[in-house]
């Protein structure tokens, strides 16, 4: 596996729910043969989120550091207690809106644990993501205030330049509601989920449930608008959820890629599958097997998984450079091209926008829009400023 470390090969060697006496005797050997940083394999593991996998894995081998494996343990077990409870919390959640009659839909982390993770505390879940109508949205805002949650800073100044501008500038809000001492319960509320930005294009319920039948498929969509556009594949569970979404499930591929096709995500996607097969031995259709196997979709995959050697995840401001990149690259019709060059310039310029100036947030109207693209200027221009000491 030229390019890769040690130990990402390690951690995807480690992706598996029951390690067989076969995988488990390759590991052995590769260990034997290999000289494995284990600090680093923590760090990793933890930012890649595959702590469980690699407990689950490594835990009756011998060889393994004793310190390495008492701190991937602890790191197991704190995983485990936060998935439950986080999950318990979910379906309160679930049927508080559903008794208030708000339609809604839960997606990413929460939805995979729930429904697609053959051991729901192998996927580790962050915010709790869902998706409620436009119409809903501050509905929904004042419910969960009415129970303890709060909205994020930056979306309090949002809301109060108006709840129409919030809805048409952001696509969702944050809430968190505090749980035990340092510890939030944390609720992601969209209307809207962006493919790439809001001018570009976005799902809302309404395409959701216009589409019956399509479920498990509308997911995938859904997965691979956030972790393959929006956050450029660079973690590794990013391809373990997807890979259990679409494992021993009934997907209509024609309507799949034809929706990916639709939307300019037909080879991020291909890229994803790449590396399911790659990992996951996952089984495709001969016609979409066809599309992975080609040398433009291995190059794409291969400048993708440069940014998992990292030890922390690409920050933001070069994130957003890199979404615009990869999906560019990702392109083969000029039409989409253009539309992700013009919507790159649009989104960015004519927005509401919040600095964090000191420990002071201030808000910046739309109206005041094209302000922040200087202010967006000289920040860019002073983190390459050397140091002064």
């Amino acid at each position: 596996m030229p390019g890769r470390t040690p130990e990402i090969v390690f951690l995807q060697m480690a992706c598996t729910i029951e390690p067989s006496v076969e995988k488990k005797a390759q590991i052995n050997t590769f260990l034997a043969q290999t000289k494995i940083n284990w600090n680093r394999l923590y760090t990793l593991a933890e930012r890649h989120r595959l702590t469980p996998f690699l407990y689950n894995t490594i835990q009756s081998l011998p060889e393994i550091p004793d310190k390495f494996l008492v701190a991937l343990r602890t790191s197991y077990q704190a995983s485990a207690t936060d998935g439950m409870l986080k999950l318990h919390h979910y379906r309160l959640l679930d049927k508080l809106l559903a008794d208030h009659a708000i339609d809604h839909i839960a997606y990413k982390g929460i939805y995979l644990a729930e429904h697609c993770y053959p051991n729901k505390n192998f996927r580790i879940s962050g915010d709790l993501d869902v998706l409620v109508r436009a119409e809903d949205a501050f509905k929904t805002t004042h419910l969960l205030e009415q129970h303890q949650y709060q909205l994020s800073k930056k979306h309090t100044l949002y809301y109060e330049d108006g709840e129409q501008r919030l809805l048409t500038e952001l696509s969702e809000i944050s809430l968190f509601k505090l749980f035990y001492n340092d510890s939030y319960f944390n609720i992601d509320l969209h209307w809207k989920i962006l493919c790439f930005n809001k001018d570009y294009a976005s799902f809302d319920l309404d395409y959701i449930r216009s589409n019956k039948g399509f479920e498990n498929e509308i997911q995938v969509v859904l997965l691979v608008t956030h972790h393959g556009v929006t956050n450029i594949w660079q973690q590794l569970y990013y391809i373990n959820d997807l890979y259990f979404l679409l494992n021993n499930r009934t997907i209509d591929w024609s309507w799949l890629m034809q929706e990916m096709r639709r939307y300019g995500m037909e080879r991020i996607f291909l890229v994803g599958l790449y590396w399911c097969q790659n990992i996951w031995n996952l089984a495709l259709p001969s016609s979409v097997q066809q599309l992975v196997d080609t040398a433009v979709i291995h190059k794409l995959a291969d400048s993708y998984e440069k940014n998992w050697e990292s030890n922390e995840p690409v920050a933001f401001s070069k994130q957003v450079f890199n979404q615009f990149i990869y999906f560019l690259k990702a392109q083969t019709r000029f039409k989409i091209q253009a539309k992700i060059c013009i919507t790159f310039l649009t989104s960015r310029v004519f927005r509401a926008s919040t600095f964090k100036i000191g420990k002071k947030l201030i808000y910046i109207p739309k109206e005041l829009g094209f302000v922040t693209v200087f202010i967006r200027a000289i920040r860019s221009i002073y983190k390459f400023l050397p140091a002064s000491h």
